[in-house]
């Protein structure tokens, strides 16, 4: 027998269920063509069960009380039947049984001469005769000759069932093996062409399936699960939609065009979001044109300098602000003038845009120029600055004044993990030499050192107690009469502390 769904790849074709009855309907078993073979063998089972159960000896054994026979009872259904029949015909005498003109069987007539008595006795019948009557009550009890009747006419009901019970489970015997002896049919796997995942080329329905799991994943971890979404667009500020708009425009948020409101999903939440940020840019915008400087009154420039390296090198400090959008108006930088108290000048351009706030200046060498290092220095320069968006040329003047008697010395510094000394060599400059330790933003002093010195000295000290691996910086303070010096921070940081000194419970540790 063909599956019906020998065609349908989600349904394996040597399956019990994929089987279907061809034959005709049954009502008796209530049996219909179409129906599986699993439902089929089901129907067949429950009925031979019934079979079963109406011809087990065991289920008649009130019924059979009145006739005292045990232990020497029918063993079975058909020793059952042939009693009854045995009682029958010596009760009735088979002769006189007249035939019904209307009917092929013949109709037993009793005997009037039979004593009173069975077969003319009303016995407990078995439950699966009970039937009511015309009012509704369940009738439990039969005369003796008409439950044999009914047991007869039931024994030929069921004999027939059994017998196409029989003839059904040959066929359905056949139908199976031949479908367990035939080989399953192989389906290919489905392919479909992806187009972002994976390369467009026909691909086994399953591997794409697994790619497409692994990108939603990474998909999910980078926007968040769903509950996580709705959760973070609730967090758009509270009142938002009626709030005043911080951009010219003016009105309230919820009348900008396309503003969304209730915010119902994600992409409703990043229109609101750029809108809002949109705004803030507007007012942002409008601040920085009616509000703060961003011309030339914007341009604030602080020229400073000192000399280092007994007299061999300048440091040149620039700070202040400079607003975007200006440049140099010389690519090759803002040219600066460095001159001495003895008559000594040269020039060089400086990168005052790079070098703006930048803590460590910008060095200037001395020692092939004209100009003394020992002497007093002026540093001066006309700052220009143009603006290409605007159109604005900008200048202003850089002026300096470095009295020079005081040199400020080079530092020799040489930290370990807790402590940092520091060496120098006074030339010049006789009078009170104060070095401070101060920390990173050079913002707070730690400690110093104070020493009177007269030169040629070599100055040095340390300072102890400091954490490793931590910045600080280290300057010196020349004081010469009433005049003092201060020279520009040096940076140092203490060393990464090595392995910890033992204690005593670990010096205690012998190793063998």
């Amino acid at each position: 027998m063909k599956p019906l769904n020998n065609d349908n790849p989600s349904c394996s074709p040597i399956s019990s269920n994929c089987v279907i009855w061809q034959g005709p309907d049954i009502a008796c078993i209530k049996l219909c063509k179409g129906d599986t073979v699993s439902a089929v063998v089901f129907k067949l089972a429950t009925e031979l069960c019934t079979v079963m159960d109406t011809l087990n000896i065991t289920n008649y054994n009130d019924a059979l009380a009145c006739f005292n026979l045990t232990p020497c009872g029918p063993k079975d259904f058909e020793a059952l039947i042939n009693f009854i029949l045995e009682r029958l015909c010596a009760l009735e005498k088979c002769a006189n049984c007249v035939p019904d003109c209307n009917s092929t069987t013949t109709t037993p007539v009793r005997s009037p001469s039979l004593i009173p008595g069975c077969p003319d006795c009303e016995i407990a019948i078995a439950p699966c005769f009970y039937y009511k009557n015309q009012f509704g009550d369940t009738i439990t009890t039969m005369q003796l000759l008409d439950y044999v009747y009914a047991i007869g006419n039931k024994v030929c009901d069921i004999v027939s069932q059994i017998d196409i019970i029989n003839a059904t489970l040959v066929q359905f015997n056949t139908r199976i093996t031949i479908l367990e002896n035939t080989p399953p049919i192989v389906y290919p796997i489905p392919q479909i062409v992806p187009n972002c995942i994976l390369p467009s080329v026909p691909t086994d329905i399953n591997i794409v399936l697994d790619a497409l799991e692994a990108e939603f994943c990474l998909l999910e971890g980078a926007t968040g699960l769903p509950a996580q979404i709705y959760t973070a667009l609730t967090y758009q500020c509270v009142g938002l939609d009626t709030a005043a708009a911080l951009g010219p425009a003016g009105g309230v948020m919820g009348a900008i065009p396309g503003w969304q409101n209730p915010v119902f999903n994600l992409s409703d939440s990043l229109t609101n979001m750029w809108i809002t940020i949109c705004d803030m840019r507007a007012a942002i915008a409008n601040i920085q044109l009616n509000c703060c400087p961003t011309g030339c009154d914007g341009i604030n420039l602080l020229l400073q300098a000192v000399v280092e390296g007994a007299g061999t090198t300048l440091r040149v400090y620039i700070t202040g602000t400079i607003p975007a959008g200006f440049l140099q108006c010389s690519g090759l930088g803002t040219l600066f003038t460095i001159s001495d108290s003895l008559g000594g000048s040269f020039t060089q351009y400086l990168d005052i845009i790079t070098n703006l706030n930048n803590p460590a200046g910008i060095i200037v060498g001395l020692g092939s120029t004209p100009v003394n290092g020992s002497a007093n220095i002026t540093v001066s320069a006309t700052a220009c600055l143009t603006n290409a968006t605007t159109g604005a040329t900008c200048s202003t003047g850089l002026s300096y004044f470095v009295n020079n008697e005081a040199t400020c010395p080079f530092l020799t510094l040489t930290p370990n993990e807790t402590a940092i000394g520091y060496s120098a060599t006074i030339t010049a400059s006789s009078g009170i030499y104060t070095v401070q330790l101060y920390d990173n933003l050079g913002t707070t002093l730690i400690a110093q050192n104070i020493a009177a010195v007269t030169a040629p000295f070599v100055l040095t000290g340390t300072f102890t107690g400091l954490s490793s691996s931590t910045p600080y910086r280290i300057r010196v303070l020349i004081t010469i009469g009433e005049s003092t010096t201060t020279c520009p921070f040096t940076p140092v940081t203490t060393q990464a502390a090595l392995c910890p000194p033992p204690t005593e419970v670990s010096a205690s540790i012998v190793v063998i």
